[in-house]
């Protein structure tokens, strides 16, 4: 949509009292936003120019690749099968079709499909994040808990999902620069999803104790120079469905803070058609920072049930697991110990945390996000069938812990 077709209302400034005495115009204003780059908050401490060396966060640096020959490694599996299965073979397809199909049997019986039933295999352990600074929110309201501080100083910080993953290779590295991230954002501003930020409030855009804030998702696709650089000051649909929420906040010297909300629906994180959509965020918030060229910089989380990222990364794509596994470095299984490890939230009838603390980092540039003259439907995930059916049975599986073995 081209630029500039939001019309605003003229409306007539009235002077009010400011908190110095001075007279301070108080009048209704809206500043809107179109997100370019979207990512977990993950602080990297390793040196700059680089993505995988030791650091602060990781004193071992990135973890190292996967060595199949002891990940395959099971009570029924010999030696001589898991040579054939790591073969050099020709093209480079050709791994994927021989090992892909044994990294999803790693447990005590042959015939359990370990993404879906992970707890069948043992934890290989997953290196966490050591340091005590993160970026996130307090959001249990403690802060003698989270375990980090935040780059400002804040104590209390949450951001389990960073101690669990933060020293992955596919996560880590400085703003931007993780391999995920980059894949996502390169997506996202390609037209995969948009997300959007309205704020709105009736005395000044700088300064205002009751300010409106929504959050959601637009079918219209981030408009961009032929070079792929986001532009701004264009308008946007807001979509009001399920990545959509209204919440309300304060805004000081240009720095917006929320107020916690029990459900804060949100576009997710993404980098493929088959894990966009909603994400929900528990006891969720927003902080933003506006600069004086309108763009701002901020964190977007909450509380996300644990079970719900493992599926998200382990099934959703064509090869699923095995593809973040391969070029990716990870190993699902241990990440599913590792996000289990580190839910503080939400604990089940049986006393075990079902969510995790996360914080997701965005960038911003000042756009028009306008209400749809009519209907719109956006395009949701698109899994295949057997991904769907998978992330299906992984949630009964991690609900009751029964174990469901398959051919």
């Amino acid at each position: 949509m081209r630029a500039g077709l939001l019309a605003l209302a003229v409306m007539v400034a009235l002077p009010a009292q400011g908190e110095d005495g001075n007279q301070a115009v108080r009048m209704p204003w809206v500043r809107s936003f179109v997100i370019t780059a979207y990512e977990p908050a993950f602080r990297y401490g390793g040196a700059a120019g680089t993505t995988g060396a030791p650091g602060s966060d990781c004193p071992n640096g990135t973890v190292a690749d996967n060595d199949y020959s002891r990940l395959l490694q099971t009570g029924w599996r010999s030696t001589a099968q898991i040579a054939e299965l790591l073969k050099p073979a020709v093209p480079s397809i050709e791994p994927y079709r021989i090992l892909a199909p044994a990294l999803h049997h790693r447990g005590f019986a042959a015939n359990i499909d370990t993404y879906i039933n992970p707890f069948a295999a043992p934890d290989p352990g997953l290196p966490a994040v050591v340091s005590n600074i993160a970026e996130g929110f307090d959001l249990d309201g403690k802060p003698s808990t989270g375990g980090f501080v935040s780059p400002d100083g804040a104590g209390g910080i949450d951001n389990g999902f960073y101690r669990a993953l933060g020293c992955l290779m596919a996560f880590r590295g400085p703003p931007g620069q993780g391999a995920l991230s980059i894949r996502a954002n390169e997506r996202m501003q390609a037209g995969l999803f948009t997300m959007l930020i309205r704020l709105s409030g009736n005395q000044s855009p700088t300064r205002d104790d009751a300010v409106t804030v929504e959050v959601g998702a637009s079918p219209d696709p981030l408009e961009r120079t032929k070079a792929g650089v986001p532009l701004r000051d264009y308008s946007y649909r807001l979509v009001r469905d399920a990545q959509y929420t209204k919440l309300t906040g304060r805004i000081r010297d240009g720095v917006l803070t929320t107020v916690p909300v029990a459900r804060l629906q949100a576009p997710d994180f993404a980098w493929s058609e088959s894990n966009r959509g909603a994400a929900t965020f528990l006891r969720g918030r927003l902080a933003l920072r506006i600069a004086a060229d309108g763009s701002a910089t901020g964190l977007i989380g909450g509380y996300r049930d644990w079970r719900d990222l493992y599926a998200r990364i382990a099934f959703n794509v064509a090869v699923e697991g095995p593809f973040l596994e391969i070029p990716y470095h990870e190993n699902l299984i241990a990440i599913y110990y590792a996000l289990a490890r580190n839910a503080d939230a939400v604990p089940d009838a049986r006393g075990r945390n079902s969510a995790i603390s996360t914080a997701y980092r965005l960038t911003a540039l000042p756009a028009f996000a306008v209400d749809p003259a009519g209907p719109v439907t956006l395009v949701q995930a698109t899994p295949s069938p057997h991904i769907t059916q998978e992330r299906a049975e992984f949630a009964r599986a991690a609900a009751a812990h029964a174990i469901k073995p398959s051919p």
